[in-house]
């Protein structure tokens, strides 16, 4: 063999590893969660499709997936309930029972539910039957019938009493935040801003008295994150401070309503995590007690429980 032909070789050989090397690499790359492009026909029907969208679902929650679904989507979703471990799998269609109450006048195509034990009940819900990922096209509900949950259970009654007054003062402590719900004075004390003349019933002489109302709600780190540029760091801050009184500028934004859904005289289970109250908890709705179950978090503190989150 010439020695040309041998460099030929050898080149077309590191191109081959190269380009292996390479769909490796894209492979990585492929994001699991999202519809790619469609490479031949799906040649199977909606109920097929339906089926292997469920069972992902089922799978996603049993090889404790829904953190990963959650990154790549940007989303949030329901966990588990706090007393399931685990879905049951399903071979057909046949073993949901069809909830036709979830398909009339709304756009699925499909709703089933099963029973995961003689308390908790799951319901699937596709908009599409792609037979893709379930979570591009579909959702899911935990429930349980409200005559099961025991109103008033003295197993949380602590748990109760403090989600009862953080959720009372979650939407006013916002509202502050953003400079509603104000006593201002009338008289402009320099441009744009006003004197706080009352917050709640007190009067702020710093910053810092409206951050230590605000933290007797939520933690420090929800509001950094989330609340205090804006209310006190950028060029154009909600609050000012000079002299020993506090400014604010005047808001065109729409208060918050305080009244909360969440009915936490239904508190389910509750867990503690790592310094975390988990609760799951049931919501009126029309003043009626709703079987969807929800998920609230209390942060465990050294002055107390506060809300990591804004509901």
């Amino acid at each position: 063999m010439t020695l040309v032909k041998k460099t030929v070789l050898a080149a077309l050989g590191v191109l081959l590893i190269l380009c292996g090397c390479g769909n490796k690499n894209k492979d990585k790359d492929v994001n699991p969660y999202e519809a790619g492009p469609v490479t031949e026909t799906d040649t199977r029907t909606d109920e097929e499709k339906e089926l292997s969208m469920i069972q992902g679902c089922i799978q996603d929650y049993n090889t404790n997936r829904i953190p990963e679904v959650e990154k790549y989507l940007n989303t949030q979703l329901h966990p588990l309930p706090l007393e399931v471990t685990s879905l049951p799998e399903i071979k057909s269609l046949s073993d949901l029972k069809k909830e036709e109450a979830y398909i009339e006048n709304s756009n699925s195509s499909y709703a089933g539910s099963y029973m995961v034990d003689d308390k908790y009940k799951v319901i699937f819900i596709i908009y599409e039957p792609t037979g893709n990922s379930f979570w591009l096209n579909g959702r899911i509900l935990f429930q349980i019938d409200p005559e099961q949950v025991t109103v008033d259970d003295s197993r949380f009654t602590e748990y109760r009493t403090t989600m009862t007054s953080l959720l009372e003062q979650e939407k006013r402590v916002l509202n502050w935040l953003y400079g509603l719900n104000l006593s201002l004075s009338e008289t402009e004390s320099f441009p744009g801003y006003y004197e706080v003349l009352s917050m709640g019933g007190v009067t702020p002489h710093s910053l810092e008295d409206i951050r230590a109302i605000a933290e007797r709600v939520f933690t420090r780190d929800f509001l950094e994150e989330n609340f205090y540029y804006s209310a006190f760091y950028s060029e154009s801050a909600m609050f000012k401070e000079a002299n020993g009184n506090v400014y604010c500028a005047r808001s065109d934004m729409i208060a918050q309503e305080t009244s909360s859904v969440y009915n936490p005289r239904y508190i389910i289970a509750a867990q503690e995590r790592d310094g975390i109250i988990y609760l799951d908890i049931l919501a009126d709705s029309l003043g009626e007690i709703q079987p969807d179950i929800k998920r609230l978090t209390m942060a465990k503190t050294d002055s107390g429980y506060r809300l990591p989150a804004a509901y």
